[in-house]
Order: C-alpha cells, then sequence, then structure tokens
C-alpha cells in the first residue's frame, strides 16, 4: 500500500514546481512588456476617460510622463484627427507637486469647442514633435467626427490660426501631403551657399514643385522668397530642395540645430507656392 503521507508530499512538491513554473512565466511576461515598452516617444498611443474634474485641465498618465523622459515640452498642439493639421490648438503642459503632468491653459477651449463631457473616451497619439493627435468617442462608444469646412467652422479658436493670420490664409486640404514637419539638423546649417532642406517626395509631387521654381514661407508675419532646386534621382523621379533664401529664413528668425519645422501649404494666391511655417524651439515653446 502506498503511504498517503507520500502523496500529498508529491503532490506538494508537484505543485510547488507548478507555481515556480508560473511564476517564472509571469516573470517572463514582464520582461517583455518592458522591451516593448518604446524608448522613443513618437507613436506612442493612450486614452483617457473624461471625469468631472476633466474640462478645465486633464492628467496625462504617469507611463506617458516616463516615456518622454525629461523631455516634456512645456507647450504641445493638440489636433482632432479629421483635421489634419488645420486646427492647431496651442495647450500649456504643466507639472504639479506630486509630479503628474496636465494639460493645462488651452484644454479647456479645445474640450468645449469639442463638446467634450462627462464619460466621453479619447485616444491619444503622440508624433514625438509635440503634437497630440485626438480621436473623441462618446457614450454611444462610437466615434464623434467633427466638419472642418475651414478655419472659421467648428469654433475654430485655434491660437495657432490667429494671431497675425490674414483670413486668406487658408490651408489647402487635410490630406498628409498638404503638411510636413523637419527637425532641424547640420545639414541645414552648412556654408552659406550650401545649406538645403529637402522636401519631402510626397509633398513635392502632391504641389507639382517639379514645375516649380520658388515657394515664399511665411511667419510671424513676414515671408521669405526661398528657390527650389531640383535634382533627377533615380527611376526618372525629380526631388526638390529649399536653396536660396532658406539661409536668410534660419537666420531671420534665430532657427538652430534641433528646432522643429512645421510646414503647412496655403493656397495658392499667385505663382509661386506659399507655406505657413511653425516652429518649436529646443526649450518646448512655440515661434509662429
Amino acid at each position: 500500500m502506498i503511504d498517503s503521507h507520500l502523496i500529498r508530499e508529491g503532490r506538494g512538491k508537484e505543485e510547488e514546481e507548478e507555481e515556480e513554473e508560473e511564476a517564472e512565466g509571469f516573470a517572463t511576461t514582464t520582461m517583455e512588456e518592458e522591451k516593448a515598452f518604446p524608448s522613443d516617444s513618437s507613436g506612442f498611443e493612450f486614452f483617457i476617460i473624461m471625469l468631472s474634474n476633466s474640462l478645465k485641465k486633464l492628467r496625462m498618465p504617469d507611463k506617458f510622463a516616463k516615456v518622454l523622459a525629461g523631455r516634456e515640452p512645456r507647450e504641445v498642439k493638440l489636433r482632432e484627427a479629421g483635421s489634419g493639421r488645420r486646427s492647431l490648438w496651442d495647450v500649456k503642459v504643466v507639472l504639479d507637486a506630486d509630479g503628474h503632468t496636465y494639460l493645462g491653459r488651452g484644454w479647456e477651449r479645445f474640450a468645449r469647442a469639442h463638446d467634450l463631457r462627462l464619460g466621453y473616451f479619447l485616444v491619444f497619439s503622440y508624433d514625438g514633435d509635440a503634437v497630440l493627435t485626438v480621436k473623441v468617442f462618446d457614450v454611444s462608444m462610437c466615434r464623434r467626427h467633427y466638419k472642418h469646412h475651414d478655419d472659421d467652422d467648428a469654433s475654430s479658436g485655434s491660437s495657432s490660426d490667429s494671431g497675425g493670420s490674414s483670413s486668406a490664409e487658408v490651408e489647402v486640404d487635410d490630406a498628409p501631403t498638404s503638411q510636413f514637419t523637419v527637425r532641424l539638423s547640420g545639414c541645414h546649417f552648412l556654408e552659406k551657399q550650401q545649406q538645403y532642406l529637402n522636401v519631402p517626395l510626397e509633398f513635392h509631387e502632391a504641389h507639382g514643385y517639379a514645375e516649380r521654381s520658388k515657394v515664399v514661407l511665411r511667419m510671424s508675419g513676414k515671408s521669405w522668397g526661398v528657390t527650389l532646386k531640383h535634382t533627377n534621382r533615380a527611376g526618372g523621379k525629380t526631388r526638390s530642395s529649399f536653396r536660396y533664401g532658406w539661409h536668410q529664413f534660419l537666420v531671420d528668425n534665430r532657427l538652430t540645430v534641433g528646432d522643429t519645422c512645421f510646414f503647412r501649404a496655403l493656397r495658392a494666391g499667385g505663382e509661386d507656392h506659399e507655406l505657413k511655417v511653425q516652429v518649436r524651439k529646443l526649450d518646448g515653446t512655440f515661434v509662429e
């Protein structure tokens, strides 16, 4: 006869081994999750549910703050996912005494303009250049879509488009090809006659830059004419870059390596294509 004590002891060892395996599995999963945690903040996504205290200021997830790891901008630009970069809303980023990060001044204007209410579900995506894209889901669990006919629609009180902009400054459309972003690096600050900025191929093709010789950059109520240099690439495709006039734009606006430029196409009122430029400085402040 088998001793029942041995059976119980054997079962105890088996259970202990199973528990150890489960613990090892949990540790492995945790390590995998940590490895999956993005070191680059670009593309980081999170959601927030609107609470009764979410209208005045909105607390960001602590995990998001950890991803930024000391690179928190002092200001971000919010955009509703369907608006392209037509309506960019300037919102201050604040830090409380406990180390929690909030969207402060400017958030309430965005929330009221988009009629955000208790229980709404907001999905945020961070592009790494101080821009947060927001998708809004209401209590029906369906996404809300907003109309964006022109800058005057949907209570467009965007502080990004007020201040120095004339009513004629309307973006071409909401398509991704109507804007591009460049973080300035050393190649943009070579010797005066060698400085250049490559125009993304999609933007180049969408706006017929192969047939253009000049663009106009507009910022802070002023304008700079910049010539386009065309280069033939493999496959017969033509690329373009900003050349003469680009140096003066950098100097006049005191731009430096690490600054991020947001270029937005405006409706052409003449032969030259016009771009509105906004700049996020290294300290997180914006110039437009």
